[in-house]
C-alpha cells in the first residue's frame, strides 16, 4: 500500500472513530490510537500550522492552553486545540486528525496543545513547538511520575534551543530548567498581595535551597508553597526579571493589573487562576498580539464552570472546587482559597476514584496537603466521603483537627442529609471531578424544596 494511501486511510479511520465517539460522548484518545495503528508515523506526516504553542506542567496546563486558544479565536484566528483534554500522545494525535483534511493538512493558523509533562519527550521532537509554556513542576501522581526531578529531566530532554520558553519568574524550581542553558525565555511574575505571607503556609516544598550553590533560599514573601520573592542567602541567584508583571490583585472583582497598564478580569477568584492568566497573557504577548486586545478578550471570555463553582444554598455560600487527585498542590490551592474567607465553615472532602490510568491506590500525596490550615478557622463539621474516607479522617486527626468535628460517609448520597440538614456555615466542597456534578445537583435540588 502506498504511503499516501496509508496516510489517508489512517486519517479517515481516525475521523470515523472521532465521529462515533462524539455520538456516544466518549473518548479523546482512541481516534489517535486507531490512526497510529494504521500508520505508525502519522503524526510526522501531518502538515502543521505556522505557529505551534505547547503548554505543559503539573497543574494549570489545561486552563492555560484553553485561555490561549480562546483568545486567538476571539481575535479571529483559526485555532486547532486539543479541547477534548487528551494530552498524552494519542490525545494530541486525535486533535491533529480532527483539524486535518485527508491529505494531512491542518486547517488552522495556530495549534495550541496541552501536553502531559511525561509525554513532552515524545510529542515535542515531532511537532517542534515554537513556544513552550511550563506552568510548574510539583509532586503529582507518584506511581506514574515518581519524583518531580524525573519530570523535570523528561521536559529538559524534550526542549531545544529554538523553542521559546514562557516561565514563572516567582518559581525558583523552574530555574533548574534554564540554569547554564542558553534558552530564549520570557518571564511573568506577581507582586506581593494581601494574601502573601512571610513564612510559607506549606510544608510541601519542591525546593528550599539554591540550585546554584546549595545555600538556603531567603524569601521576602511567599505566594504559595515555594513560589514568591526569593534570593539565595549567599550567591546571586534570585527571581529573574519578568517582562509581564501582575499587581493590584482584587479577588472580589477578579481584577488584575499587568505592567500597571492592562486591566484583566480573570475567570475564577483563585491564585492559580491569576498565574494561569499571567502565563496566557505573556504567551499571547510574545506572539505579538495586541496587548489591549488580549486584555479585552480574556476579560470578556465566558467559561463553563468546570473547576470552580460558587452559589448560595439556603442563604449559605457554597464553594465547589475541583481538585486533581494525587496532586497535593491543587488541594493546597483550594485550602488557600478557604483561608482567605472568615466565618463558620462546613468542609466536604473526598473522591470516588484515585486514578483512571492505573490501579495503585497510592495515598502518599495526602500527607503533603496542608490540612493544618483548617485549625485557624471556625469549623462546624468536616465531611469525608468516598473510597478513602477513613484515610482522610486519619490525616485530619494528624493535622490536629478535633475528631468530634470529623464525620465519614461511604458516598455522597449517604452524606446528603448530613450536609444539607446537620451542618452550619458556608460550605466548601473540595472534591474531584467525579463528584462535582452530583454535588451541585444535590444542593440545588434540596434548595428548591
Amino acid at each position: 500500500m502506498g504511503r499516501g494511501i496509508m496516510k489517508k486511510l489512517s486519517i479517515l479511520a481516525g475521523k470515523g472513530v472521532l465521529w462515533l465517539g462524539d455520538k456516544l460522548n466518549r473518548g479523546s484518545s482512541l481516534p489517535g490510537q486507531v490512526s497510529k495503528k494504521i500508520d505508525k508515523d502519522i503524526m510526522k506526516k501531518i502538515k502543521l500550522p505556522k505557529h505551534v504553542i505547547a503548554v505543559t506542567g503539573s497543574c494549570g496546563k489545561g486552563s492555560t492552553s484553553k485561555m490561549i486558544a480562546e483568545v486567538y479565536k476571539k481575535l479571529g484566528y483559526k485555532v486547532a486545540h486539543n479541547y477534548r483534554e487528551g494530552n498524552l500522545e494519542y490525545g494530541v494525535l486525535t486533535a491533529l486528525i480532527e483539524y486535518s483534511n485527508l491529505n494531512g493538512e491542518m486547517d488552522a493558523d495556530v495549534l495550541v496543545l496541552e501536553v502531559d509533562e511525561r509525554y513532552t519527550k515524545i510529542v515535542f521532537p515531532i511537532l517542534k513547538p515554537e513556544v513552550v509554556v511550563i506552568t510548574n513542576i510539583s509532586r503529582d501522581q507518584p506511581p506514574r511520575q515518581g519524583h518531580f526531578d524525573l519530570v523535570l529531566e523528561d521536559i529538559k530532554k524534550a526542549l531545544t534551543k529554538d523553542m521559546h520558553l514562557i516561565l514563572n519568574a516567582d518559581d525558583p524550581y523552574l530555574q533548574k530548567l534554564v540554569l547554564n542553558e542558553n534558552y530564549k525565555t520570557t518571564y511573568y511574575s506577581l507582586d506581593k498581595t494581601k494574601q502573601s505571607t512571610k513564612v510559607s503556609l506549606s510544608g510541601n516544598l519542591n525546593i528550599t535551597h539554591c540550585p546554584k550553590c546549595g545555600k538556603k533560599l531567603d524569601y521576602d514573601y511567599y505566594h504559595f508553597e515555594a513560589i514568591g520573592k526569593f534570593k539565595c542567602s549567599k550567591c546571586s541567584f534570585k527571581n529573574p526579571k519578568s517582562l509581564y508583571n501582575g499587581s493590584k490583585v482584587n479577588y472580589e472583582k477578579r481584577e488584575l493589573m499587568i505592567n500597571d497598564k492592562y486591566k484583566v478580569i480573570f475567570p475564577f477568584d483563585t491564585l492559580y487562576c491569576v498565574y494561569n492568566t499571567l502565563a496566557a497573557f505573556t504567551t499571547l504577548a510574545y506572539m505579538k498580539l495586541d496587548l489591549n486586545e488580549i486584555s479585552e478578550a480574556i476579560s470578556n471570555m465566558s467559561y463553563k464552570q468546570k473547576n470552580f463553582n460558587t452559589y448560595t444554598y439556603k442563604n449559605r455560600n457554597v464553594y465547589v472546587l475541583n481538585t486533581k487527585t494525587e496532586n497535593s498542590s491543587t488541594f493546597n490551592h483550594a485550602l488557600m482559597f478557604l483561608n482567605r474567607n472568615k466565618g463558620l465553615k462546613t468542609v466536604v472532602l473526598g473522591w470516588n476514584v484515585i486514578s483512571l490510568r492505573y490501579k495503585y491506590n497510592d495515598l502518599s500525596w495526602l500527607y503533603d496537603i496542608d490540612f493544618e490550615i483548617l485549625n485557624k478557622h471556625e469549623i462546624d463539621r468536616i465531611i469525608c466521603i468516598g473510597i478513602n474516607r477513613y484515610d482522610l479522617a486519619t490525616r485530619l486527626k494528624y493535622s490536629g483537627i478535633d475528631p468530634k468535628k470529623i464525620f465519614v460517609y461511604e458516598n455522597l448520597e449517604k452524606a446528603r442529609g448530613a450536609i444539607t440538614k446537620r451542618t452550619k456555615g458556608d460550605i466548601y466542597a473540595i472534591i474531584n471531578f467525579n463528584y462535582m456534578n452530583d454535588f451541585n445537583k444535590m444542593l440545588r435540588e434540596d434548595d428548591d424544596k
